[in-house]
């Protein structure tokens, strides 16, 4: 009989949040293994960065025999269902970003409520490693890492051409991966895939990722996939374009693009006007090399504000 896979031997429960307009709001919480080195993984944190992260989940638990399992594993492939079922960044109810709200709030709003329901149950023992997925969803596309003091390796497993550095914390945690630093785990973020026509190629790829972070934690001895970028970028910060009034966004860089840099007045795309499709503004890199970390690679209605591109500056070494 062919080995039980971790997705297999894996057990749920479903959490009530509370009750909504649309009826009772839950989440499910997985978990599999029962000693050992535990690892969180998480994703649609942002209702509007779809099902594309718990994808990733179910491939690297689907390929991952039970044999194999020395530690622990917990997961939430959506983490912020009500938002996710709107295809909305937030819960209309109160439009609160969950990824700001941490601690939360027991007697607050759904989202304060939701926070404050993920930390308790999700940290209620030591958690040695966390992941917190993200990525374009329904409106783009995106290929970076957030690595943060300490823990680049966890950031260099998601084998993205482009690591963003952040700083020490400064303040009190206000998502759950800065709740779970806060308590011991080794934490990152990962901005990657979205929806084009590589759905499928960024999902592997995520969960090859994954199967990298399971096994430098310790909790599984399969070994992990190579990563495929020996010398990613690092940059200290991110840029956002935007738009200065509303339209339609035609692109000139599409999904390919993503994960390269261009040269300074690259044409990026452009806003036009949505009944004469006249160009009402242009976007172009505006570094001598610009890092192309997040793009909107599909014609769409942008509103004034609405980012659309983020970029870094891709410093020359001194």
């Amino acid at each position: 009989m062919a080995d039980r896979t971790l997705y297999d031997a894996m057990t749920w429960e479903d959490i009530s949040v509370g009750a909504t307009a649309a009826g009772d709001s839950s989440i499910s919480v997985g978990e599999v293994g029962d000693s050992g080195p535990l690892v969180l993984l998480t994703a649609g944190v942002h209702g509007d960065e779809g099902p594309w992260g718990a994808w990733a989940i179910r491939k690297v638990l689907d390929r991952i025999p039970m044999s194999d399992l020395e530690g622990r594993v917990r997961v939430v492939p959506v983490t912020n269902p009500v938002a996710m079922a709107s295809d909305r960044r937030c819960a209309d109810m109160d439009s609160l970003d969950l990824n700001r709200v941490f601690p939360g709030k027991e007697d607050g709003t759904h989202t304060e409520r939701l926070a404050a329901l993920l930390k308790d149950r999700l940290l209620a023992d030591h958690v040695d490693a966390a992941v917190d997925l993200h990525g374009g969803g329904s409106w783009c596309v995106n290929s970076f890492a957030f690595s943060f003091p300490g823990d680049e390796e966890l950031a260099l497993a998601a084998d993205a051409p482009f690591i963003v550095e952040r700083p020490p914390a400064d303040g009190p945690p206000t998502s759950l991966t800065a709740c779970a630093a806060e308590a011991g785990a080794r934490i990152t973020a990962w901005e990657m895939g979205g929806r084009s026509g590589r759905e499928e190629e960024w999902a592997e790829r995520i969960a090859d990722g994954l199967q990298r972070v399971l096994s430098i934690a310790g909790a599984i001895s399969t070994a992990p996939p190579p990563r495929t970028i020996e010398d990613p970028i690092y940059l200290e910060g991110l840029s956002v374009i935007t738009p200065s009034r509303g339209g339609v966004l035609v692109p000139k860089l599409r999904e390919a693009a993503i994960g390269t840099v261009v040269d300074r007045g690259t044409w990026l795309g452009s806003l036009v006007h949505p009944a004469t499709f006249e160009e009402l503004e242009r976007f172009e890199a505006p570094f001598e090399k610009t890092a192309l970390l997040l793009i909107r690679n599909q014609l769409m209605v942008l509103n004034s504000g609405d980012m659309t591109y983020v970029i870094g500056d891709v410093k020359a070494p001194e």
